[in-house]
């Protein structure tokens, strides 16, 4: 089986590491110790290493960790959240066209 450290993971995943801790403290995360004393080191194996994936990528979907760690994105929120996406979309081209009209202007 391959571990990871905590470093290895924030670098490969673009986080700090007190992002990857954050997502532990919620409990997305279950690393092991090296050895059970307190402020051993944290050991994440290939299946930390997949959650973690999967968190990075509902987040950047627009899920929060509430929604994440309860389990399970259900169609319709994927839905509901595919359709705030897209409105978001349509207000950022409208707000690109007017500040290209107000740059065309000068």
């Amino acid at each position: 089986m391959k571990w990871y450290s905590i470093r290895q993971l924030a670098d490969e995943f673009g986080l700090t590491l007190r992002a990857i801790r954050f997502y532990e403290e919620r409990g997305l995360l279950s690393p092991s110790r090296i050895c059970q004393e307190s402020g051993a080191p944290r050991v994440f194996n290939e299946d930390d290493r997949s959650s973690l994936g999967e968190i990075v990528n509902l987040t950047k979907m627009g899920f929060t960790i509430s929604e994440i760690s309860k389990g399970r994105i259900t169609d319709q929120q994927y839905k509901a959240q595919l359709t705030y996406c897209t409105d978001k979309i349509d207000e950022l081209e409208k707000a690109v066209l007017l500040i290209e009209e107000r740059l065309n202007k000068r």
